[in-house]
C-alpha cells in the first residue's frame, strides 16, 4: 500500500474515525480486488496490518495525514483527515501522467469505500474476519463458524446473518 491510496481513502471518508475502521476498510476493499498492497494478520478485533499502521503513522509524522485523539471509555479513538498540502499532492499526482493509471484504479473503490465508511464498525470487524478466514481456504459455512466461535457470538443470530452478506458481498 502506497500514500497516495491510504490519502485517497482518507479523502473519501472526509474523516476516518478510527484506526480500526481504517483497518477493516483496507483489508475488505484489498479483499475486493482493490490494488492495496498490505499484509494481514487475525488479532483480536479481526485481520490487522502493521503495513496500513506504519504508513498512517509515517504519513502523521510527515504531516499528509492530521490525526486527532477523542477520549473514550474504552480508550482513545484516533481519526484522521488530509492535510491541505496532501490534498494538493493528490490533485497534482492524479493530473499528471504518471498518476493517470492508479487514479483510475483507485476510482474503481470509490462507491464501495464509501460503503464501509458508512458502515457500523462492529458489522466491518466480523465481515473481515469472515472474509480473512475465507481467504485462509474455509468454506462459507466454516468461516462463519469460525468466527462465530473466535469472536464469541451466539450462534444464529441476524447480526451475524448480515455481517456474512456484507462479507459475501465483498467476495462474491
Amino acid at each position: 500500500m502506497n500514500r497516495y491510496q491510504l490519502a485517497k481513502i482518507v479523502q473519501w471518508a472526509g474523516t476516518l474515525r478510527s484506526r480500526k475502521r481504517m483497518q477493516k476498510m483496507i483489508f475488505l476493499l484489498k479483499a475486493a480486488g482493490c490494488p492495496l498492497d498490505a499484509d494481514y494478520d487475525l488479532h483480536h478485533y479481526g485481520p490487522y496490518s502493521q503495513d496500513v499502521a506504519r504508513l498512517t503513522d509515517e504519513m502523521v509524522r510527515e504531516k499528509l495525514l492530521c490525526e486527532t485523539t477523542e477520549a473514550r471509555p474504552y480508550g482513545e479513538q484516533y481519526s484522521y483527515v488530509l492535510s491541505d498540502e496532501a490534498s494538493r499532492q493528490i490533485s497534482a499526482y492524479e493530473s499528471s501522467s504518471r498518476g493517470a493509471g492508479p487514479a483510475k484504479e483507485m476510482a474503481a473503490c470509490e462507491s464501495l469505500a464509501r460503503k464501509l465508511e458508512q458502515t457500523d464498525l462492529k458489522e466491518l470487524e466480523i465481515a473481515s474476519t469472515i472474509v480473512f478466514f475465507r481467504e485462509q481456504g474455509d468454506d462459507w459455512t466454516a468461516a462463519v463458524e469460525k468466527t462465530r466461535n473466535f469472536k464469541n457470538l451466539p450462534a444464529d443470530t441476524h447480526f451475524l446473518e448480515k455481517c456474512k452478506a456484507l462479507a459475501s458481498e465483498i467476495i462474491a
